[in-house]
């Protein structure tokens, strides 16, 4: 459907005048998370994680960076659970950053602590957090498609049920894929005219202007990325490894033709029984799909990590990737791991 052809996001998104409330009955007094709760929220965090075996856990400083960022708004767009003794037990918090093109999108982030579960905690989060998410996208300025999202891991199949129960519809599968660096690695051929070089900051917006041409309007669900949310949640951040991270560049024009941006996660590094440098995004402009440069520049990472002491590279993909990246990544020899899935509420 064409935009013009949408209602206004303020109608569409039927956002409530006030956000429902939190239970009264559980032993826990609510309000927003601050940045000096963090370590109290990292503790809820580590324990949620462990119990439920998730995919990937949570570092101290991606909490501390959810509260930077001119978009966001943290006193309005989360709220915790504490008891009396001050331990954070439950929280929900709303992300959504306005885009100009592609999809408004609010995600919605949670968890309860397990001696809180089954009280009527997670579905009361689930409600606000859902509201707030309708709040956001009213106000946005720009009237686009809308959904509101949640990720889970796929063995969380209680998590599952209380989302779809709130009307969530499974509509997107991922999954976490691995390979062996003490298995040969493959050549890496570069394309001709293509050279390889290793990430600069000097380089930061040609990538950043790269990956909204062509990951960001080609793969399902993204949209482009302003300066800011680029400079603080995909350079700026405390696990990202500008030394693992590559971009392909034209010989003759200097123009950027693909990128590699790596992480070293190593908070998941214990959990999960091995050491490995993640690949958080690769994409290639069109121009210079089918010609094995993607290849070539996970090929490059794979020896970055493997030069750095990592036993796997990892990465993640849509299983629906129109691209063809989940038979590039299997040709490299990267294996499957876990899935996780995306369900939403069109809007």
């Amino acid at each position: 459907m064409d935009t013009v052809d949408l209602e206004p996001l303020a109608v569409r998104a039927a956002a409530p005048a006030e956000l429902p409330p939190l239970p009264a009955d559980v032993g826990l007094t609510w309000r927003p998370l601050t940045p000096g709760d963090v370590p109290a929220w990292l503790a809820l965090c580590e324990v949620v994680e462990d119990h439920d075996h998730a995919n990937e856990r949570s570092a101290e400083s991606e909490l501390t960076d959810r509260f930077k960022g001119a978009w966001r708004d943290p006193a309005r767009d989360n709220v915790a659970g504490f008891d009396a003794n001050g331990h954070v037990r439950a929280y929900t918090w709303v992300e959504f950053r306005p885009v100009t093109e592609g999809t408004q999108a609010p995600v919605l982030f949670g968890a309860v602590h397990p001696d809180y579960r089954q009280r009527g905690i997670g579905r009361a989060l689930l409600a606000w957090s859902e509201a707030r998410a309708r709040q956001q996208l009213a106000a946005a300025t720009v009237n686009l498609p809308a959904r509101i999202r949640v990720y889970l891991d796929e063995p969380h199949t209680e998590a599952r049920r209380l989302a779809e129960a709130a009307g969530f519809t499974p509509i997107r599968w991922y999954v976490d894929m691995r390979r062996d660096l003490g298995v040969d690695l493959p050549a890496g051929d570069v394309p001709g005219g293509l050279r390889i070089e290793p990430y600069s900051k000097e380089r930061d917006d040609d990538i950043r202007v790269a990956h909204n041409e062509s990951f960001a309007r080609d793969h399902w669900g993204s949209s482009p990325i302003d300066a800011e949310a680029w400079a603080l949640d995909v350079v700026g951040g405390e696990k990202f490894r500008p030394d693992w991270s590559f971009v392909a560049v034209e010989e003759g024009t200097g123009r950027v033709a693909g990128y590699l941006m790596s992480g070293a996660y190593d908070q998941d590094w214990e959990p999960q029984g091995f050491t490995e440098g993640w690949t958080d995004l690769v994409s290639v402009r069109r121009e210079w799909r089918g010609r094995g440069l993607a290849g070539a520049l996970l090929t490059a990472a794979m020896r970055a990590y493997a030069a750095g002491g990592m036993q796997y590279a990892g990465l993640d993909v849509d299983t629906d990737n129109p691209s063809g990246a989940l038979g590039v990544y299997t040709r490299l020899g990267y294996e499957r791991r876990q899935g996780s899935l995306l369900l939403t509420k069109e809007i």
